[in-house]
């Protein structure tokens, strides 16, 4: 066998191993920047299901004050009526 012959036999696998390295580390890339992806996009979900909870907390204080209002204003009508 020539020396050409044998830098030939030699070359084959090692292309193949670089190959299948190269390939290794896209596939990881591209999973951690999926993961990122998810992530992100979990993140801002999450500060929108935050925004509308606070909106929602704000509306529910909101209302219970209208209903001790109200609750205050029935109890001083009751007291009207049994004064009649």
């Amino acid at each position: 066998m020539t020396v050409y012959e044998w830098i030939s036999l030699l070359l084959a696998p090692l292309t193949g191993i670089a190959s299948w390295l190269a390939a290794t580390r896209l596939r990881q890339n591209r999973t951690i920047r999926e993961m990122q992806q998810t992530i992100y996009n979990l993140v801002e979900e999450n500060k929108r299901v935050y925004t509308e909870l606070t909106e929602a907390r704000r509306a529910i204080v909101g209302l219970s004050a209208q209903v001790e209002q109200l609750n205050l204003e029935n109890a001083e009508l009751k007291q009207l009526i049994e004064n009649l």
